[in-house]
């Protein structure tokens, strides 16, 4: 049986408060928040966007979702987790909130806290029972795991290492704490064209386990040493380094939805989702800049199948092309796996029926 998936158009015109009420439209017709109760914990799990990255769902546009959700409970507040890569704003509780803080979601502008759900230095996890084919258990950040409830809002994209980001990726790398993103990575190795290296060192610079070094004016990698996380290759302005394409590319997209059914089954299952289809990047909101969009904004999505709202978000974002779009900025990923490997261990479906409102 099919899922529902429903729609509201929005364009990149909207000012603020018309997506706002388009959203609220969006809640009103999809049932989405059916899994709210009084008095639940609840974290809105979000990505604040990196410093200098502007095509992170914006603050103004869930006011009036903030407010449905505390006239439920009053015990909200918009989470996210910490990341490896120690360049970052968001490695650390301190530097995320101020980061978050700067972004809109302050207290005094969004009336809720802001709590970082792998605390200080993202050491905080709850190990949870999955018993899959990676994983028997994940290590899923604490404060999610506390929650009695969860709302992903998810911004969609394309990834340097998943090829596409939404909902799922939202909930399994989103959730995981440090060590539980360490567990994910591991395994990719970077590519290093020594013949492009100019030896700016910004892959050293930006390398969370110190693994690379200039020697000779060029990048060195240390492979003993390296996590897999990718972060050299995304930051690498001539192209010198890539992700190699092999098997280990898939093994992380199926590690990745292994962890999102942890978070899931951490709830009770007690979650819904809406995906933002605006400001399409080419890569995710960790990149500390803009990117140019790759297609025209389109809608907001609202489902109660993560499966089955990030099938039709990439399909309608590939149908405004006639081809696919996430392959064609990353051609080595087949993206794909995620959502075939999601629906294998019962997530969600792929099949879905999509309901414009």
């Amino acid at each position: 049986m099919a899922s529902d998936v429903f729609m509201v158009k929005v364009s990149r015109d909207d000012p603020d408060k018309a997506i706002a009420r388009k959203l609220d439209t969006l809640i009103d017709a999809s049932g989405v928040l059916g899994f709210l109760r009084k008095d639940d914990y609840t974290g809105i799990k979000i990505h604040f966007g990196e410093e200098g990255n502007t095509g992170h769902i914006k603050a103004d546009w869930l006011k009036g979702l903030v407010e449905r959700l505390r006239s439920v409970t009053n015990n909200i507040f918009f989470t996210d987790t910490n990341v490896l890569y120690k360049q970052s704003k968001r490695t650390n509780a301190v530097d995320h909130l101020k980061l978050a803080y700067s972004h809109g979601f302050g207290f005094q502008n969004m009336n809720v806290p802001v709590i970082i759900a792998d605390g200080l230095r993202g050491r905080n996890y709850t190990d949870v029972e999955i018993n899959k084919k990676r994983f028997s258990k994940v290590k899923i950040a604490s404060d999610i795991t506390d929650c009695d409830s969860l709302l992903a809002l998810t911004h969609i994209t394309g990834h340097i290492m998943t090829g596409f980001a939404g909902a799922i990726k939202n909930m399994g790398m989103g959730c995981a704490s440090r060590r539980g993103k360490f567990e994910q990575h591991c395994g990719i190795v970077p590519d290093l064209n020594p013949v492009e290296c100019v030896g700016c060192g910004l892959c050293a610079s930006n390398c969370p386990a110190d693994a690379i070094k200039l020697s000779e004016g060029k990048a060195k990698i240390d492979l003993a040493n390296c996590i897999g996380c990718g972060e050299c290759v995304v930051v690498c302005k001539t192209e010198a380094l890539n992700a190699k394409w092999s098997e280990t590319l898939a093994n992380l997209q199926e590690k990745m939805v292994e962890y999102a059914c942890g978070a899931v089954e951490a709830v009770d299952r007690r979650v819904g989702y809406i995906n933002f289809l605006t400001n399409i990047t080419r890569d995710c909101d960790c990149l500390a800049k803009d990117e140019p969009r790759i297609v025209e904004d389109v809608g907001i999505l609202a489902s109660n199948d993560p499966v089955s709202i990030d099938s039709a978000s990439a399909e309608i974002l590939n149908g405004l092309r006639d081809k696919d779009i996430f392959r064609q900025e990353h051609p080595e990923i087949d993206w794909m796996i995620q959502l075939r490997y999601a629906a294998s261990v019962g997530l969600g479906r792929t099949d879905y029926k999509l309901r414009t409102v």
